[in-house]
């Protein structure tokens, strides 16, 4: 079994946010994520009839996904990415991964 753990979040963007800026402060957020220990890869997805957005990020430990969930509320390039985000239209789920594929990236 696996130790790994899963983060989903659900969220919709605000009606005032401007996607340009979206884009930017998810570049840079993604550039906070990509430094973090124990991330093992990011993903974010959107639903085209309903501008939902799906983050999912692979940890390599629930410790690893309650820390960086801390860091998250307290960093100034995520509170950029949360501050374009509808705060009562979130939903967060962590999970155990029972069981995977790993994700290999071409070079």
């Amino acid at each position: 079994m696996s130790t790994n753990a899963i983060e989903i979040v659900q969220f919709t963007l605000k009606q005032s946010a401007d996607l340009a800026q979206f884009e930017q402060a998810n570049s840079a957020f993604q550039q906070f994520i990509d430094q973090q220990p124990g991330v093992l890869y990011r993903s974010l997805a959107t639903h085209p009839d309903t501008a939902q957005y799906v983050d999912v990020v692979y940890f390599e430990t629930m410790a690893d996904a309650k820390r960086i969930g801390d860091a998250f509320m307290e960093h100034p390039i995520c509170q950029q990415f949360l501050q374009l985000i509808e705060k009562d239209r979130v939903t967060l789920a962590r999970y155990n991964a029972v069981s995977q594929t790993p994700c290999e990236q071409s070079a």
